[in-house]
């Protein structure tokens, strides 16, 4: 049926009316007795209508038969109203049962990951980015980079870190999970050159650092496992500061990285240094201390760090990274 429901409706009702009015006509005028006891029909709203008034003896003939015929087709309009339905019913069924209506009220599927809180509080991923000054001079911001590689064995249905120190000196690796109930690795301890691959449970989250220095300030490595879409977010902050050189990407094929291995420290300005109750410089200060940011530490993290290749302020949002693998590489220097 191709009617629209309305036009069938319409229609329905004019024959109902029409068929009505021809069915039943009201006896001719008659006079006397007769008209008294027949009456007349007027049609109109329940309380105005003025049905005939049946006798205990019964109508003469002609009244009998004209009401008779008026009940049947009634009857009939009756049938043809409840036929109308029945078809309006299918109608709508078939409506409401067609592909076209059952995509357009489905709702579309997120491609992108979800929002996913990481251990310096800011949420996965965000493809918003604040600059931390106007007269900041940035480094380059580049959408792709190679892979770190590795060739440690791998299982990629197991959430890893693998990390390699580059540098020549001993370092260890301190973990602190977030507090979801992530477990807390031992610490990891690397020789000079040594790889060492640290499996996590599902769902993991947190950040671990180098332990060098006094502990005041330090490079954060931060990562989720098994995040929004199934994905493994991760970045490099320096928020906390900087006590070394450090980058997290895919442990295998193409993929982004965080990070940098440069050497920040060597030609920074000395009073955004870190340095050890001796006297002994081991890194860079804190970018931002109780939300309140150091112009001169922000700077010159950002002439070096895009960002969206670390987090130099809390707002640098395009920092955290997304892969489908669970196995990521971290390369270091002390």
């Amino acid at each position: 049926m191709n009617m629209p429901i309305s036009s069938l409706l319409n229609r329905v009702l004019l024959n109902a009316s029409s068929e009505a009015s021809s069915a039943f006509q009201p006896p001719q005028q008659q006079s006397g007795a007769q008209a008294a006891r027949t009456g007349s029909i007027s049609f109109g709203s329940p309380a105005t209508s003025n049905l005939p008034e049946l006798s205990k003896n019964g109508q003469d003939d002609a009244g009998s038969s004209s009401f008779n015929q008026f009940m049947q087709q009634i009857g009939k309009l009756l049938q043809t109203a409840l036929s109308a339905i029945d078809s309006l019913a299918q109608q709508v069924n078939k409506a409401h049962a067609s592909p076209e209506r059952i995509n357009a009220a489905s709702p579309a599927v997120a491609n992108g990951p979800s929002t996913t809180p990481l251990a310096n509080g800011t949420a996965a991923p965000s493809q918003t980015t604040t600059a931390a000054n106007a007269d900041v001079t940035a480094a380059s911001s580049t959408s792709s980079s190679q892979a770190v590689n590795s060739n440690t064995a791998l299982d990629p249905a197991k959430n890893s870190l693998t990390f390699e120190n580059k540098g020549d000196k001993p370092m260890t690796i301190a973990f602190t999970p977030n507090a979801d109930g992530s477990a807390r690795p031992d610490d990891l301890t690397l020789q000079p050159g040594e790889t060492k691959t640290q499996n996590f449970d599902a769902n993991w989250s947190g950040n671990f650092r180098s332990t060098a220095g006094d502990g005041a300030n330090a490079t954060l490595g931060e990562v989720k496992f098994d995040g929004g879409s199934g994905q493994t977010y991760y970045d490099v902050s320096y928020i906390e500061g900087n006590n070394a050189a450090m980058t997290i990407g895919p442990a295998k094929g193409d993929g982004r990285v965080s990070g940098t291995l440069d050497d920040l420290v060597s030609n920074a300005p000395d009073g955004i240094k870190a340095k050890d109750a001796d006297g002994n410089v081991y890194g860079l200060k804190k970018s931002t201390t109780s939300n309140q940011q150091d112009a001169a530490v922000v700077d010159y993290y950002r002439q070096h760090v895009a960002a969206d290749k670390g987090y130099v302020i809390p707002s640098d949002d395009a920092s955290t990274l997304g892969s489908s693998t669970k196995n990521l590489k971290v390369e270091l220097k002390g």
